[in-house]
């Protein structure tokens, strides 16, 4: 009742009102510091033997694992990484944590604290020492997929060229990785300040200011200490990428343009005039797994279409057409949880 009540008077007003965040996180300094870990299952990754890491967190209301997370799970360990399985469900039967056994070690379940900010936060705090491993990838089940195999994308991700990777960055706010998928290599494994952010991590009840503080900050903040960033499919590329193909706005006119694309289509060039930044993983979905070989959809996407793309039934044909992903892991998945609404 009390944050329903707190929601109803400040929810909407959170992100830019910086009161609320600061009295949030006030009341995080006394309450917030713990762990809100439940149980956990399984050994630590050593660090001697199994030198690239993922933490990969999870939720769902009934605990459910359903298939599209054990195939992404897979595809971590085929791209040679040790799997920190996380998740912050409400519950989590013993049949569902049982589908993990071979493919996860440990496995955390851990209240729905910090977002996936404080699931990150609680497995970087289980390894210990940040700089004995090689990497850590930290990821989520927020898109379906790998589509293609992940040892592409590790490839390109080459510490030679930066130190913290991202798959794509958005210019919201200010510049920074979408947190996703993240990997970090020695460089900033072995930075003492990328240290004391997680093993000082302090869980603040608040989405925006982990937004602020967290997925834009640890951008921000890796770059102040010198450690470079990048994204493998970055934002100004698939901007060029969207003008090669369309052209400029005279294709607006075109009268055999359904009255929704050219409405799609009209925002992005808005956007563009006006240097309004877009979500990459929405308004170039299409473009990025057909072309660039992006690896996921996000869910959010074929779940609720926050961002009214025009078109969406198709995704399964455009899948199928350069992936060999089974697509009924995703369809299998929407049949369970969506509700009023076909994509």
């Amino acid at each position: 009742m009390l944050r329903r009540f707190w929601m109803l008077f400040f929810g909407a007003r959170e992100r830019n009102d910086y009161v609320v965040q600061y009295v949030k996180f006030a009341w995080a300094l006394i309450f917030g510091r713990g762990t809100y870990i439940r149980q956990r299952w399984g050994n630590v990754p050593d660090a001697k033997v199994h030198k690239d890491v993922a933490i990969f967190v999870h939720y769902d209301k009934q605990g459910r694992v359903h298939g599209y997370i054990l195939q992404y799970i897979k595809a971590l360990q085929d791209a040679g990484r040790a799997v920190i399985f996380i998740t912050n469900s409400p519950k989590f039967p013993d049949e569902e944590r049982r589908k993990l056994n071979g493919l996860c070690e440990p496995v955390l379940w851990r209240k729905n604290k910090g977002y996936d900010f404080g699931a990150y936060a609680d497995g970087m705090k289980l390894l210990g020492d940040l700089s004995a491993y090689n990497s850590i990838t930290l990821c989520n089940d927020s898109a379906y997929g790998p589509l293609f195999p992940l040892d592409t994308v590790y490839q390109a991700m080459d510490p030679a060229i930066a130190d913290m990777w991202g798959l794509t960055d958005s210019w919201d706010s200010a510049h920074h990785m979408q947190s996703y998928f993240l990997v970090f290599h020695q460089a900033v494994l072995r930075n003492a300040a990328f240290q004391k952010r997680w093993h000082n991590y302090i869980h603040v009840p608040s989405k925006s200011w982990v937004i602020r503080k967290h997925e834009i900050g640890l951008s921000s903040d890796m770059r102040k200490a010198g450690l470079r960033t990048r994204a493998v499919f970055p934002y100004r590329v698939l901007l060029a990428d969207f003008f090669d193909h369309i052209g400029d706005a005279s294709i607006l006119q075109d009268k055999s343009l359904l009255p929704s694309t050219r409405k799609f289509l009209k925002r992005i060039f808005e956007h563009a005039e006006h240097g309004v930044p877009l979500n990459v993983t929405h308004f170039f979905w299409d473009r990025l797994i057909t072309e660039f070989q992006y690896p996921f959809i996000k869910k959010e996407i074929l779940q609720s279409n926050p961002s009214a793309l025009p078109s969406l039934y198709l995704w399964e044909k455009l899948i199928r057409g350069v992936s060999d992903y089974d697509t009924d892991l995703i369809t299998r998945h929407l049949e369970f949880t969506m509700r009023g609404r076909f994509m």
